[in-house]
């Protein structure tokens, strides 16, 4: 039984579990932290913190959450400040990170978190932890923002970009195994992506020894089935955002499949799709021995040139069609993500975008839709929520009964209205505080 006061408290569940994950494991294995313990729930109550505040002197309880999940997690903050005593809450410090907190700490600690960590927190987090157990001054954490009162935020400078191959992708010792991590960042700057903001558009991968000396103990385990994390999973080891490093990619490839025991292989899949600039026969010819999926995801987004240019995504509708091409012909369907409600888009642009939708259907490929959501600290965030146009929801609807988009895209679009609606309430509305709760 443990003999330690203080404890880190990660409520995790499936839209955080990538992320917390490589937090969870770096802690584990720092030895400056023996004195925390790390305790791993899902769906954390009220009555869980009062449970383990019988256990410890003090909580720190930690969450990671994107833009989607705002109401929920402001219920829960809200939950927490009412029904936790003066003692209680005095005892707990809220923490936070992840896509939202990073590109919207205002708001984030309004919902009552002490801090907000900001991008990658593999530096940051176990410095904030060291400090708090030797009662330092946690306010010199690198890469954190917290309030000076209802309005103002003070923040520190964020660390230097870590070395992947410095910092685990997994975690043993809890048995939490997400997709490999093997590229991190993006050398592109898609206005409604939070990529190049979390990462300062720093490219950075895991070098492939280390990979394929994971993969192997995987095996062991009987983890044998191998899926990435990647923004781009044919820009792996590459220099450049448009550059194609094949060697690099078949090295990994090659290593991974001569492992005994390996199962399936899949390259190219959410959570790594591909860029249309990076693909060719040659490469899909190279790497389809060596993995199992035949579908491919690829980012189109729009059917317009226009919006295209708009949100910045490097390519024309033709470009990408032509990569979609190049895939049929190679032997793999195509999953195409494609936004609809971006901003400036015109009802005209839309139905370019149904046309294309409508076309690469014909050949077979299939689409996975998204609606549009204002992200914090993208280009686009400050743009105004816009429902979808009643005739291209009708079309949508009309290709999703028939199986030929897939994507929860009318959800999504429920979504990106209530997190519109919260982020524009907030703006008003005074910090969550446990003096004004008790």
């Amino acid at each position: 039984m443990s003999t330690n006061s203080v404890a880190i408290v990660f409520d995790i569940r499936k839209k955080n579990f990538y992320s917390l994950t490589s937090l969870i494991a770096t802690i584990d294995g720092d030895t400056n932290l023996k004195a925390l313990d790390q305790i791993i729930t899902g769906d954390l109550s009220s009555n869980d913190i009062k449970s383990l505040l019988k256990k410890y002197t003090k909580l720190i309880i930690a969450y990671s959450f994107r833009t989607s999940q705002l109401e929920e997690i402001y219920t829960k903050m809200k939950t927490f400040y009412s029904s936790l005593s003066t003692d209680e809450i005095h005892r707990v410090t809220f923490i936070a990170g992840g896509s939202h907190p990073t590109g919207d700490p205002l708001t984030t600690l309004k919902f009552g978190f002490d801090f907000s960590f900001i991008g990658e927190a593999e530096y940051s987090l176990p410095f904030f932890l060291k400090s708090f157990l030797e009662k330092e001054d946690i306010y010199e954490t690198p890469g954190i923002t917290f309030l000076e009162n209802e309005i103002s935020l003070s923040s520190t400078s964020r660390p230097l970009p870590i070395n992947l191959d410095d910092y685990p992708f997994l975690s043993k010792k809890r048995k939490l195994y997400p997709p490999l991590e093997i590229t991190r960042g993006c050398g592109f700057a898609c206005a409604f992506c939070q990529v190049p903001m979390l990462f300062k558009h720093r490219i950075r991968h895991r070098s492939p020894e280390i990979i394929i000396e994971l993969v192997k103990w995987m095996v062991t385990e009987k983890l044998n089935d191998i899926r990435f994390i990647t923004p781009n999973s044919f820009g792996y080891m590459s220099k450049s955002a448009r550059s194609v490093n094949q060697e690099g990619i078949m090295h990994l490839l090659e290593g991974i499949r001569s492992i005994k025991g390996i199962r399936n292989i899949f390259y190219g899949t959410f959570p790594g799709e591909v860029r249309p600039e990076t693909v060719s026969e040659e490469l899909l010819t190279k790497i389809k021995p060596l993995i199992t999926n035949r579908r491919i995801s690829i980012g189109l987004q729009s059917g317009s040139n226009k919006v295209l240019r708009e949100i910045r995504r490097g390519h024309t509708v033709e470009e990408a069609v032509s990569a979609i091409d190049i895939l049929l012909a190679s032997g793999f369907t195509p999953i195409v993500d494609i936004i609809v409600g971006l901003p400036g888009a015109t009802e005209d642009d839309e139905e370019q975008t149904i046309q294309v939708i409508e076309d690469l259907v014909q050949k077979q490929a299939i689409i996975r839709a998204h609606v549009f959501m204002p992200l914090p600290g993208t280009a686009l965030e400050d743009s105004i929520y816009q429902p979808i146009f009643p005739e291209i929801r009708k079309k949508l609807g009309r290709l999703s009964t028939i199986g030929k988009i897939e994507g929860n895209w009318n959800q999504q679009e429920l979504y990106a209205k209530r997190a519109w609606e919260m982020i524009q309430d907030m703006q008003s509305v005074s910090p969550l505080s446990r003096e004004d709760n008790h």
